[in-house]
């Protein structure tokens, strides 16, 4: 079966500042963005709000070898939009100082609220937990195994 699982994070109107952090903090590379306007261009049925020209409507991002997709709106409509602590992004390498490197420059963030600190543990030689200015938690991991 030749299928991928992508992480989809639904930002609740800081998709685009989401995308930005992403890009300059962990070094994603956009694959692929449309914000509400270019939507609207394509499908004159699409409706949203004033003022939201610039809010996302999906995108994909491409961090190391993974992807991850990002837009505003939540996924399950019958609920209101709430981050919840259950999940997390886990970020892994078996080189330390790729690690080391994302932690040192996601913690430069003012905004970035350091969780666990970057250090080794009983399973990895470097391990750190982090949250990021939109409530997303990051793993950061040197995984001594391969998956």
């Amino acid at each position: 079966m030749n299928v991928e699982v992508i992480p989809f994070l639904s930002m609740n109107g800081h998709a685009a500042a989401a995308i930005a952090f992403y890009e300059k903090y962990l070094g994603a590379r956009v694959l692929f963005k449309k914000n509400y306007k270019e939507m609207k261009e394509m499908s004159p049925n699409f409706h949203y709000d004033e003022g939201q020209d610039e809010y996302i409507t999906h995108s994909v991002l491409e961090i190391g070898a993974n992807k991850l997709m990002i837009a505003e709106e939540e996924m399950d409509t019958s609920q209101p939009w709430q981050l919840g602590n259950s999940s997390s992004l886990c970020i892994q390498s078996k080189d330390k100082n790729v690690i080391n490197n994302l932690y040192k420059s996601l913690v430069q963030h003012e905004e970035v609220t350091v969780l666990v600190p970057f250090e080794e543990n009983a399973f990895s030689p470097g391990y750190a937990i982090i949250r990021d200015p939109f409530g997303i938690v990051i793993q950061l991991c040197v995984t001594v195994h391969d998956f």
